[in-house]
């Protein structure tokens, strides 16, 4: 058409991020795609729009990986594991590495029930291994603190908080097994994590100022930034506006630019979403600060997709932007995210996210108690 990237947002009523992100081939929203392809008289295939093969090529192996230890060499608590090591050491531990990355792919793909389904083979394989001495301990340790750690993300996202706890003390211990330092302090942000959805701001800052004790020059950049925002939010949430804004540089200071090239991205999970998201947004909601949020929140989507390709990130986004909307007393737009939300939680199973967006939906109602809007939300939100 002769346009630059700028006229054609603005002609498909578009973002210039959406444009930027379709045109390096990554997912964008439907109802963005809809809009450039009206815009432009074409189908999203001429457009290339769509998942390419690649992707879906992905998401089978991953299946297939997950499948293929079912199948496969399994160990038992008598097994030699002298002649195990000797013989398919290599084999073993790929086989398990690659098993475990792929059930981080789809959990963070929205397919949460495969995981679990799986996951904990992965738990108990690994730890068989790291609790008997061999050569293949310390390495066999770092897997399955990688599995408890994700077995415990999934628990706290479930409310199955004694679970989540018990595998988070069991990821840092496997951690220190392994003498790693970096899994030790993914393993204190998941316990942080736990604490501060359970609102035990005191347990989550014990867990984040110990991993703060081994932020050593060993230790990789975005554990370092994702730790200060994860301090940021908890001082956030007691009130502490000094402490949290100290935290919230330090969290910005840190944080690579490029946290998917940092060595400890495939098992932390977390891009510059967590930066602005957990470490900015969030700690200016609790601080009674909604535009500072949005403008974090703005800035989020200028630099990630990851809420566009992430279910469960998404889920996140809608429940932040919600409270932004419901604290800037914005009442309709509020109320779609938190009907949007309620349903993708539902979908994802996640307990944790659905009695987050009900306090929300309370905080609504308190607002505006006889809005039909809000009223029309008490079927959305009954007990689940």
């Amino acid at each position: 058409m002769g346009w630059n990237q700028q006229q054609l947002a603005d002609f498909a009523e578009v973002s210039l991020s959406t444009i930027e992100r379709a045109e390096r081939g990554e997912p964008i929203r439907v109802d963005n795609m809809e809009r450039l392809c009206t815009c432009l008289q074409k189908t999203p295939e001429q457009l290339g729009l769509l998942e390419t093969e690649d992707q879906g090529v992905n998401r089978r192996q991953a299946n297939k990986t997950i499948a293929g230890l079912v199948s496969g060499l399994l160990i038992t608590p008598s097994t030699d594991l002298s002649l195990l090591a000797g013989l398919w050491a290599d084999d073993l531990l790929v086989i398990y590495a690659c098993g475990i990355a792929a059930c981080q792919d789809l959990y963070f793909s929205g397919r949460p029930h495969e995981v679990e389904a799986i996951l904990p083979l992965y738990c108990n394989q690994t730890a068989l291994l790291a609790r008997q001495p061999s050569p293949l301990q310390q390495s066999a340790a770092k897997l399955a603190s990688q599995a408890q750690q994700l077995t415990c993300e999934l628990a706290t996202d479930r409310e199955d908080f004694g679970v989540a706890q018990q595998a988070g003390q069991q990821a840092f211990l496997y951690a220190q097994l392994a003498g790693d330092s970096n899994l030790q302090v993914a393993a204190l942000i998941g316990l942080a994590n736990l604490g501060f959805h359970r609102k035990l701001s005191s347990a989550a800052l014990r867990a984040y100022k110990h991993a703060v004790s081994l932020l050593n020059e060993n230790v990789t950049p975005l554990l370092k930034g994702r730790t200060y925002a994860g301090i940021a939010e908890v001082h956030a949430m007691r009130g502490e506006l000094q402490e949290a804004m100290q935290a919230m540089g330090l969290a910005y200071e840190h944080y690579p630019l490029r946290p998917e090239d940092d060595p400890a991205y495939p098992y932390l999970r977390a891009s510059r979403y967590s930066l602005y998201v957990f470490g900015d947004a969030q700690s200016r909601l609790f601080l009674g600060q909604p535009e500072e949020a949005d403008k974090a929140l703005i800035a989020m989507q200028r630099e990630t997709n990851d809420p566009q390709i992430e279910p469960i990130t998404k889920l996140d986004m809608l429940y932040y932007q919600a409270d932004v909307q419901i604290q800037q007393g914005e009442l309709e737009p509020s109320s779609a995210v938190l009907t949007e939300a309620a349903a993708l939680a539902k979908d994802l199973g996640s307990r944790l996210y659905f009695n987050k967006l009900a306090v929300s939906y309370h905080n609504l109602q308190a607002q505006w108690p006889k809005e039909s809007l809000v009223a029309a939300l008490e079927e959305v939100f009954q007990p689940w």
